[in-house]
This record gives C-alpha cells, sequence and structure tokens, in this order.
C-alpha cells in the first residue's frame, strides 16, 4: 500500500507511521511549510515529501496513491474553530481528484449515545464532527477511526507532545507550586467517573490493521476498563510529592465554581473546565478495536518520568 500522510509530526500520526512501515507500507508525509526538518529525526527516510498547509492551501499533488490517511488536526480546544472541516475539504477534493479513499483519525468525544444529544462540550468535538460529516458527504470511500485520550508509549513513556492528561497534571502542578508559596493548599472537586485514556502506540497498532488491510468502517479506538479519574490524579500527585498540596472537596465540579476560590484556585478551576467531561463521562462508549486496559500504576510511572524529564516540563519551574 501506498498513502499519503497527514499529521505525521503528530502524536498518533507518528505513531502510525512506525506501525505501517513495519507492515510493509509506502508513505508520503505531508507536512505544513518549513517543518520538514522534524522528519530528520524519523527512523525512516522518505523519497518524497509534500509541504502544505491544509488550514490555508490545497495540496499541490497528483501521483498514484492508493489512500489518503488523514492523522493532521487542530486538537486546542479554543482553536480549533473550524480548521479541521477546512483541512478535510481539502483532503476530500484531492481524494475525488485522485479517485482514492481517505482514512481519517476524529475523536471518540463526538459520540453521543440515544438520549444524550445535544450540544458538544467546545469547539474541537464540534468542529471534528463536522470534519466527519464532510467526509460521509463527499461521495468518496472512507473510514473514520475514534480514539480517546492519548498518553505515551506504552513501553517507554514518550509522546512528541504534551496535551491533554499532561496539561491537567502541569495545570495542578502549578497550581500548589504557587499555593505553597502562601503556606496554603489547593481545593479542588471529586473526580467522579473514569478517564478513558490509553498509549499512543497501542491506538496506532490497532488503527493501522484496519488501514493496512483497507476495511471501511467507523470505530472506536478507547480503552474497555479505563482508570478511575481520581486514582489517575492520585498517582499524579504522588509521583510528584504533592499529595498533600490538594484537598479534595466533596462537592461537584459546577457547585465548585461558587465557592470561594483562591487566586491559584480560580485559576486552575477555570482551566480545568475544558478537560472536566473527560473524567466525568455519563455514558459508555461503543465496543473499542483495542482489547485490554495498559494503564496500570507502573505505566503512569513511566508516562509522568517522560513527562518530568522533558525540556516542557522544567521551562515551568515546578
Amino acid at each position: 500500500m501506498k498513502a499519503l500522510l497527514t499529521g505525521i509530526t503528530g502524536n498518533l500520526g507518528y505513531e502510525l507511521s512506525l506501525d505501517l512501515i513495519q507492515r510493509g507500507d509506502t508513505l508520503i508525509p505531508c507536512v505544513r511549510p518549513g517543518r520538514t526538518g522534524i522528519l530528520l529525526s524519523h527512523p525512516a527516510e522518505f523519497e518524497r515529501v509534500v509541504e502544505c498547509d491544509l488550514i490555508e492551501n490545497d495540496i499541490d499533488f497528483s501521483e498514484d496513491i492508493d489512500c489518503i490517511v488523514h492523522c493532521a488536526g487542530v486538537v486546542q480546544f479554543r482553536e480549533a474553530e473550524n480548521k479541521n472541516a477546512e483541512m478535510m475539504r481539502r483532503i476530500v477534493s484531492l481524494a475525488r481528484k485522485l479517485s482514492v479513499p481517505v482514512h481519517f483519525i476524529s475523536t471518540a468525544y463526538v459520540y453521543r449515545p440515544s438520549g444524550k444529544e445535544g450540544r458538544f462540550n467546545n469547539s474541537y468535538e464540534q468542529d471534528k464532527y463536522n470534519a466527519e460529516e464532510l467526509l460521509k458527504e463527499a461521495g468518496v470511500p472512507y473510514s473514520i477511526f475514534r480514539p480517546s485520550v492519548l498518553t505515551g508509549h506504552s513501553r517507554t513513556g514518550e509522546i512528541r507532545n504534551f496535551s491533554g492528561f499532561y496539561l491537567m497534571a502541569q495545570a495542578f502542578l502549578s497550581a500548589i507550586h504557587a499555593a505553597r508559596a502562601k503556606d496554603q493548599i489547593v481545593r479542588f472537586p471529586r473526580m467522579p467517573g473514569v478517564s478513558n485514556m490509553l498509549p499512543v502506540d497501542q491506538v496506532a497498532k490497532s488503527i493501522g490493521g484496519y488501514i493496512h488491510s483497507g476495511q471501511l468502517e467507523t470505530l472506536f479506538a478507547t480503552n474497555p476498563m479505563p482508570p478511575n479519574s481520581e486514582w489517575i490524579l492520585e498517582e499524579t500527585l504522588n509521583f510528584f510529592n504533592a499529595r498533600d498540596g490538594v484537598k479534595l472537596m466533596d462537592s461537584s465540579f459546577q457547585d465548585f465554581g461558587n465557592v470561594d476560590l483562591t487566586e491559584e484556585e480560580t485559576k486552575l478551576y477555570r482551566f480545568s473546565r475544558h478537560f472536566s467531561p473527560y473524567w466525568s463521562m455519563e455514558y459508555d462508549f461503543p465496543p473499542s478495536i483495542c482489547r485490554e486496559n495498559l494503564i496500570d500504576q507502573d505505566y503512569i510511572m513511566r508516562a509522568l518520568t517522560f513527562f518530568r524529564d522533558s525540556e516542557n516540563f522544567h521551562g515551568q519551574n515546578h
């Protein structure tokens, strides 16, 4: 199989490229202008690289390929707007021209079970949903993969870009650091439910098999047995010796916002509003193509060790 791959500089795009290459597939990466240097650190050598900003421009590409694997995406909740949908417009235009299928990496959080229909939690979810609808209406063969929250490699804890889980960990540590300087602790509401997170390589391996075989379905890549959210928080705080800096309150997240909060608590609360739906889901996802939960205590230690040792972490002066 020969595929045009977008998003290779991202977390899942990178891992998926490794998986597909291992399966014997040939990839042509499509990256933003000025980003080709990042590929020098990739284990594979690419004979052809396409440069294009999919948000702004159409792809100038006419080679014979078997499919487009579209991993590129804007994942920031407040910056997504309609950028993922705009990228999809250009992807389906190219797919029509080349008469090839599209394999699209979306998000599990576009899912709304019967009886739970309603507004999305943020503009990112809405934008990904709109991108899916554009693909479905485009008249090209397609598959859609819906992963949940991605974390570091299952064996090494490594990840290319910190988002989701890591941003919340960083927000807690920043609040604790600031509060300790005032001899205070940080209060936070209890975290009901589960955190549907899973290692990025586990997702890549699961998705890669379906893409390699050319299957065209809509599939979920989620944790079949996700860990409790409060356990994740406890393990994270313990790792950083920060558990004594947080007091969990018997309050709903919404009610906690009405409490007289300190400056540090207010900042943490406002930031965490973007993530609260992901630790308090009121429903389960459909069956997943990922078969086991790899998020145990040893794994959390590996993921947080990599995070702690990164320049990103040390730049926050924790």
